[in-house]
């Protein structure tokens, strides 16, 4: 298994906007070839926000962020966004 986790620094004024945009995400990803799993995850502290998802493969993973349904996804993105990103990526080794 592979995960990445987009790590999000929002503006308080835009955590509502941030939240619409990914209230669905989970939807989206369904059909996506080797896609397990999707979590949006807010903060209880601190302005960091997570995006997690879990594939079944790091080639899964970059089969998405090659495919034009990636593209659409992230074609209305706007690039004066305030929010920071900080993309990691992880190889699955122990899970329950």
């Amino acid at each position: 298994m592979y995960v990445s986790m987009n790590r999000l620094t929002v503006p308080s004024d835009y955590r509502a906007h941030l939240e619409k945009a990914f209230s669905e995400g989970g939807e989206r990803m369904k059909n996506v070839p080797g896609f397990l799993e999707f979590l949006f995850l807010a903060p209880t502290q601190g302005d960091e926000y997570t995006v997690f998802t879990k594939w079944e493969s790091e080639q899964d993973f970059l089969n998405w962020t090659q495919s034009e349904a990636f593209k659409r996804s992230h074609a209305g993105s706007n690039p004066n966004s305030p929010v920071k990103s900080e993309l990691r990526t992880y190889q699955v080794k122990a899970s329950s």
